[in-house]
């Protein structure tokens, strides 16, 4: 394991094994240190941000090294999404490229697990995707603004954008519910949730449009 300065102010802790970084977010929480401020996982690595004037690096690394994951890691909440693959911007393409006549039942019905949440607040890393529908690129050029709701898949991920960033991802579909809001700090899916797509029709998108998750 190994821990490399991440600014002034943060560390990145890595080499935390095969399996997933989300679990030691808890086992660092734990530790109940002085002067950790936020423990953030992505997906093998752990960024620890700090107030340097009252952590103690060589603290938290030994006590790291001697605590185990909780045995009750990854079993987080389960998130039924509703997603209408009528509103896939990409999806007829997505087929093209991956040869397929069907895509809505071998993306959706499955658990995802939600490995990290980053890159916009509360957009979910979730993987992977079945090997069929696995393999698309990003776009050669990125949008500029994704709409809110939009899934969205690349590599062997998938992912739901929370609106008005750019992203480069292939759009397969859209969910009506919101998955986050930043004026009231409301994220509900986190790191170790698993998070299951379910399909609708346009009318039901309609009926559940701006209903939270």
């Amino acid at each position: 394991m190994r821990i490399e300065p991440l600014g002034d102010a943060a560390f990145i802790v890595r080499g935390l094994g095969s399996g997933p970084a989300f679990p030691y977010v808890e086992v660092v929480q734990r530790l109940g240190l002085a002067g950790v401020v936020e423990v953030v996982a992505a997906y093998d690595t752990l960024g620890v941000y700090v107030d340097p004037d009252q952590f103690s690096l060589s603290e938290f690394a030994s006590r790291l090294e001697s605590l185990p994951v909780s045995s009750h890691a990854g079993v987080g909440k389960l998130h039924e999404v509703p997603v209408c693959y009528e509103l896939g911007e990409d999806l007829e393409r997505c087929c093209e490229e991956l040869g397929l006549s069907e895509f809505v039942g071998l993306h959706s019905g499955r658990e995802y697990l939600c490995y990290a949440v980053g890159f916009a607040p509360g957009f979910p890393y979730l993987g992977y995707l079945p090997p069929e529908v696995s393999g698309l690129p990003r776009l050669p050029a990125p949008r500029l603004t994704v709409p809110a709701g939009a899934v969205g898949v690349m590599g062997d991920q998938t992912g739901i954008y929370p609106g008005g960033r750019p992203g480069g991802w292939r759009l397969v579909g859209a969910t009506p519910l919101e998955i986050v809001s930043l004026e009231d700090s409301y994220f509900p899916i986190k790191a170790g949730d698993r998070v299951v797509f379910s399909p609708i029709a346009l009318a039901e998108y309609e009926s559940l449009k701006g209903e939270r998750l």
